[in-house]
């Protein structure tokens, strides 16, 4: 089933904001109301859910691995016989005579906070998960607002070919 993102994608765009619908499900609604043409389904919101689970853990997993690469080591005892990558460049430059604390505590953060993304996403596809077919879910204000981050993260991501 396609997802309906182009009028959703736009009214946000415009200013709306993706709220719970009465009858379940999320719309787009603006300063005269709802806006026409922009419900979200609980299929499709468990299909967006699906779609950003899987960007969201190939990105961690490249994102990782990329930033290990990147910041490298300090080499043996922080010395700069074996350093790597830019912790080496700076090293053997005389630029820093260690790894600055910022580096790690910026790569846990990172991975902590796609970390706790990731239960996000986990949790709200084990909630629609438990839906009959046919049937909508009530989702909450929290819950539409990371759906409506979703939907224009995901609406300015390049597609895969």
């Amino acid at each position: 089933m396609p997802v309906p993102l182009i009028p959703v994608v736009a009214a946000l765009a415009a200013g709306g904001t993706l709220v719970p619908h009465a009858a379940g499900g999320m719309i787009v609604t603006a300063a005269g109301g709802y806006v026409a043409g922009t419900y979200l389904s609980t299929t499709a919101i468990a299909s967006i859910i699906a779609t950003a689970t899987a960007t969201v853990g190939v990105s961690t997993a490249a994102l990782t691995g990329v930033l290990g690469s990147i910041v490298g080591s300090a080499g043996i005892f922080g010395t700069t016989i074996g350093a790597s990558g830019l912790t080496g460049l700076l090293m053997s430059a005389g630029i820093i005579s260690a790894t600055p604390i910022a580096l790690p505590v910026g790569i846990f953060a990172t991975v902590l906070g796609s970390i706790f993304v990731f239960y996000v996403l986990l949790k709200l596809n084990r909630k629609l998960r438990k839906v009959k077919d046919g049937q909508e879910v009530y989702f909450t204000e929290l819950e539409a607002r990371i759906i409506e981050l979703l939907v224009k993260w995901l609406s300015t991501r390049k597609p895969e070919v």
